[in-house]
């Protein structure tokens, strides 16, 4: 590495680039030291506009102030309760798939026709009144469970959206 040019028996002159390398820092950080003031003052060099500044007060300013490992700019949010797995409700497959029309040839996509959509659906609300049946049973609600299955069981009369 060129070192800069100084007179017998002073301390060396460095540049800011000459800093960066040999202490293991950005340019950028030795501007920010600078601009906070706590970085030692450039000394006025010899024929040169690039600031220079005495190598030991570079390295007394680096012994005490050693590199620190890099900041997070965005720190993570700290988490909030339990985790929770996630599931898809089948119900949106179904709709869905009502929205759609029955096939599309260029998109070569088939869909599920409105009798099967309905079939879907009334399986799942029967799914769950049977889960809510079988809850209910284990706590000796009896009555109230046999209602639940055979609301599950039958199949729902049409409404007027």
């Amino acid at each position: 590495m060129p070192k800069s040019p100084e007179p017998e028996g002073s301390a060396r002159l460095m540049t800011t680039t000459e800093i960066a390398k040999e202490h293991g820092v950005s340019r950028q950080t030795i501007h920010t030291y600078r601009r906070t003031g706590i970085f030692p003052a450039p000394v006025e060099g010899e024929g040169s506009t690039r600031p220079r500044f005495r190598e030991d007060q570079v390295d007394a300013f680096f012994e005490a102030n050693p590199k620190q490992p890099r900041k997070k700019r965005r720190p993570q949010p700290e988490q909030q309760g339990a985790p929770v797995t996630t599931t898809t409700d089948p119900r949106i497959a179904i709709l869905s798939s009502l929205n759609d029309p029955p096939y599309n040839e260029t998109a070569e996509k088939r869909c599920v026709p409105w009798g099967e959509a309905e079939k879907l659906l009334d399986a799942y609300r029967a799914a769950v009144l049977r889960t809510a049946a079988d809850e209910l049973a284990e706590d000796d609600h009896l009555l109230a469970a046999e209602e639940l299955r055979r609301m599950a069981d039958e199949k729902p009369e049409a409404q007027d959206g």
